[in-house]
């Protein structure tokens, strides 16, 4: 198990377990965590991160949920051998999991939703 370089910013707007998630899908997504690679235990991830267990646990919970990650019980925590990544519809379902994180995070913060829109419209037509 290689050690991974995650952070957890307690001021942000993110919950530290969707932070955790973005991270972990992140690295899954660019080949830094393989299929089959085996995850830190909640507890030395949660140690490492300076967070509860529980918070760990929740975010691994979800990545199983959406087929990021598999879980074999004692053996550990592991990469699924295919991810939500790896098929269009999956990519699809992965983008708009992001978009709509990152535009509740921005409401969140009190831009409104006209607000948000215009300015997502005016990035797309820069790309």
């Amino acid at each position: 198990m290689r050690e991974l370089v995650l952070t957890v910013d307690p001021a942000l707007d993110i919950p530290p377990y969707q932070q955790i998630i973005m991270h972990l899908r992140e690295f899954i997504e660019r080949g830094r965590l393989k299929p089959g690679e085996a995850l830190p235990t909640v507890r030395q991830l949660a140690s490492d991160l300076r967070v509860a267990p529980n918070t760990v646990a929740r975010a691994y919970t979800e990545l199983q949920d959406e087929g990021w990650l598999t879980s074999e019980g004692r053996r550990g925590t592991r990469v699924a051998d295919s991810t939500p990544a790896e098929s269009r519809k999956g990519r699809t379902h992965v983008l708009q999991g992001d978009i709509a994180d990152f535009v509740n995070a921005l409401y969140r913060r009190g831009y409104s939703k006209s607000e948000i829109r215009l300015a997502l419209e005016y990035a797309a037509a820069r790309m």
